[in-house]
C-alpha cells in the first residue's frame, strides 16, 4: 500500500508544480506516476480491480488538484501575473486608403529589397516594389493593393 500511496503523492505534487511552471513535462511525469500506482496496485492485488480504481480515482484526483488550483490561483496575486486580466479591441494593421490611392506619387523612406516603407500623402505605408530594389528616397508611383501592402513601381523620368 506504501508504494502506491508514495507514488499517488508525488503524481500529485508534480501536477501542482505544473501550474505554477508550465510546459507539459511535470504533468507527464505526474500521469506517469498515476499510472505507476496502478502498476503498483496491480502487484499488490492482482486483478484488474485495484489498478482500474487506483487509476481512475488517481486521475480524478490530478483533475480535482487542476481545477482547484487555478480557480485559486486566478484570484490570488501571484495569479494576477499570470493571467490576462482584459482585451484589446482594433486591428493590428492600419487601414489602407482604398483604390483611390492607386497611381498616387510618393517616395521610399527605407530602401525596398522588395519590400519596404514608403511615404504617400504624409503616411507612412509598407509598400512591394514590382521593380525589385529600390534604394531609398526613389519617387514612385502605387500600382496597386494587396492584403495588407500596396504595390508600387519606381517612376522613370
Amino acid at each position: 500500500m506504501e508504494p502506491i500511496l508514495t507514488a499517488l503523492f508525488f503524481g500529485y505534487l508534480l501536477i501542482l508544480i505544473e501550474g505554477f511552471l508550465p510546459g507539459g513535462i511535470l504533468g507527464l511525469a505526474g500521469a506517469f506516476c498515476i499510472g505507476l500506482a496502478s502498476y503498483f496496485a496491480y502487484l499488490e492485488y492482482g486483478g484488474m480491480l485495484a489498478p482500474t480504481l487506483t487509476f481512475i480515482l488517481g486521475a480524478l484526483g490530478g483533475l480535482l488538484i487542476v481545477f482547484i488550483e487555478f480557480k485559486w490561483l486566478y484570484k490570488s496575486s501571484l495569479g494576477k501575473n499570470l493571467f490576462l486580466s482584459g482585451s484589446t479591441d482594433g486591428i493590428s494593421n492600419k487601414e489602407l486608403p482604398g483604390e483611390k490611392i492607386i497611381g498616387q506619387k510618393g517616395k521610399t523612406l527605407t530602401e525596398h529589397k522588395p519590400e519596404g516603407i514608403t511615404l504617400l500623402n504624409d503616411k507612412n505605408y509598407d509598400a512591394y516594389c514590382e521593380d525589385g530594389f529600390l534604394p531609398k528616397g526613389t519617387v514612385i508611383m502605387v500600382t496597386g493593393i494587396d492584403d495588407f501592402r500596396i504595390r508600387i513601381k519606381r517612376i522613370i523620368k
